[in-house]
């Protein structure tokens, strides 16, 4: 059963390649806001990977491609008070200074706050987390068998594996992220443990 076809965002890839490669900012910005967030109920907590287009910031800041007197205006808009005879690697070092300590923006994080969402995203490296996961198995796994090896029947086969995603699965894959953690925050808690226990006693 398809529970909210209207959240379906299907595409043929440009090139063969990493399924994060195919997508974007724009592309995934505009489905989060015209196909997610009206579907979801209201004061959902919405779980992110780091994949890196979930990630672009609303005020983007200066690089080093950025023309020097870009970046001392873009300081200057921020309140950042910028002495005069600055290098551009200077001034680059005050930006770095003013992010870390700032608080970080992002475009998907602002979008939901406006819906009365909110965005929490996993730890880096840390996919296994993510119910998702396992889903995303599931649905390759019924795509592969089925895998006729022709463009104009994989869209149809991609939709058919996404109809028979239950709420069962969903269930299942959520108890599966929740075991994880909680086996990793026991294991944490042990070496944090034994950790304190050592003495270091020469220092090399």
């Amino acid at each position: 059963m398809d529970l909210f076809p209207e959240q379906t965002l299907v595409f043929q890839a440009k090139n063969v390649g990493d399924c994060h490669e195919q997508m974007n900012a724009d592309t995934f910005e505009k489905w989060f806001k015209n196909q997610l967030l009206p579907t979801i109920p209201s004061s959902s907590v919405i779980v992110m990977d780091n994949a890196c287009y979930h990630f672009r910031k609303i005020d983007k800041p200066p690089t080093t491609a950025t023309k020097k007197v870009e970046i001392q205006e873009w300081l200057e808009e921020k309140g950042v008070t910028v002495p005069d005879g600055l290098l551009k690697t200077q001034l680059l070092h005050l930006v770095t200074r003013h992010i870390a300590a700032a608080n970080t923006n992002y475009v998907i994080d602002k979008t939901a706050s406006e819906h009365g969402h909110r965005v929490v995203r996993l730890p880096p490296y840390h996919c296994q987390y993510n119910p998702i996961e396992l889903i995303w198995a599931q649905v390759k796994g019924y795509v592969s068998k089925r895998n006729t090896f022709r463009i104009a029947d994989l869209k149809p086969i991609v939709h058919e594996s996404l109809n028979n995603v239950t709420a069962d699965n969903w269930k299942n894959a959520v108890r599966h992220a929740e075991k994880l953690q909680e086996d990793d925050e026991k294991r944490d808690t042990v070496i944090d443990h034994y950790i304190d226990s050592f003495t270091i006693t020469h220092i090399f």
